[in-house]
């Protein structure tokens, strides 16, 4: 099958911009993405750099952006991808490129894995022999076991794209993975849960689940990075301690839903900000002369009430009360 292969090329030792390049293949339909790279580089354009390994989905080396969707290179065949005859690869988002299709991956990824901690320390004492643990504690674990750190999850996440402290779904589905292990030491765990309840942790994310339909092996890495936040609540660890910003998200968040018995997010936005923040009002407002044109932003503390909002007060007072 004859293609057109629209490649993303860039040297920072040329001192050209990034540009795009384009190859004609004939390969199989059996071929992959990542089969028709190796014939550009093999026979068309040896200078052409880009990361595969183990061609069979299982160490994440190939991650690209392919026809604008985050994929592995190796698993993808062209017959699948290919759009008007051409198959455009690019790099994944979100991450420097250091040459072509080779990406960053120690800024981009390992650092942030390291940050969460993701080892186990046993606990104590540890015992004489093996430590066995029961399948049925180990079954959600094993799911987090199978990442192969691909990064694609993180390639899709909304938050990297504007906040490059956010540590991101990949790491923190590592995190997940010591979390839930029975195995992990009471201090470790609760260090580890305090870490990614930080600035920067599982609090930021915004529940767009971008992560879980990005991730190749269908780990969910939203639906991880949720349970260790309830992880986290359950055992009393508050996030953003160190971050007023977030104890005023909080705040805001709880006094209208007790209101109006719904989110006012105009007021949501102005709050956490902080009403005496001019900088950090000044920073909205590019969002909100786009967004009203197209009727989408919300007038704040105009939110009508809605039906049962009693109830839901009674039930928010409910927990104030045991938490005093």
């Amino acid at each position: 099958m004859e293609t057109t292969f629209k490649v993303y090329r860039f040297d920072p030792e040329n001192g050209r911009k990034p540009d795009f390049a384009m190859y004609t293949v004939d390969l199989p339909d059996s071929a992959t993405v990542i089969d028709g790279l190796r014939h550009i580089r093999d026979e068309l354009d040896p200078s052409l750099a880009f990361r595969a390994s183990c061609d069979r989905g299982s160490c994440g080396d190939c991650a690209l952006r392919i026809n604008k969707k985050g994929k592995l290179g190796c698993t993808l065949k062209i017959a699948k991808t290919v759009k008007d005859g051409v198959v455009k690869v690019e790099p994944i988002r979100n991450i420097p490129v250091l040459k072509d299709l080779v990406y960053d991956m120690e800024t981009f990824l390992w650092q942030k894995v390291k940050s969460v901690q993701p080892w186990i320390t046993p606990r104590e004492p540890e015992p004489d022999g093996e430590y066995v643990v029961a399948e049925e504690k180990l079954s959600e674990v094993r799911k987090a076991m199978s990442c192969v750190m691909c990064g694609l999850c993180d390639e899709g996440c909304v938050v990297i794209k504007i906040d490059k402290a956010f540590v991101g779904p990949a790491a923190l589905t590592k995190a997940y993975r010591a979390v839930f292990d029975p195995r992990d030491g009471e201090h470790q765990h609760n260090e580890r849960l305090r870490q990614v309840s930080g600035s920067g942790g599982v609090w930021d994310c915004t529940h767009c689940f971008e992560a879980n339909g990005h991730c190749p092996l269908g780990l969910e890495p939203t639906t991880r990075l949720f349970e260790v936040r309830d992880e986290a609540i359950r055992r009393g660890i508050r996030s953003g301690t160190d971050n007023p910003k977030v104890q005023r998200h909080y705040d805001s968040f709880r006094n209208s839903v007790k209101r109006s018995g719904w989110l006012d997010e105009g007021r949501l936005a102005i709050e956490s900000e902080g009403l005496s923040n001019i900088a950090g009002l000044a920073k909205l407002l590019p969002t909100v002369v786009r967004a009203l044109p197209k009727g989408k932003a919300p007038v704040p503390y105009l939110h009508p009430k809605r039906p049962g909002t009693q109830a839901i007060r009674r039930i928010i007072e409910k927990a104030e009360r045991s938490k005093a």
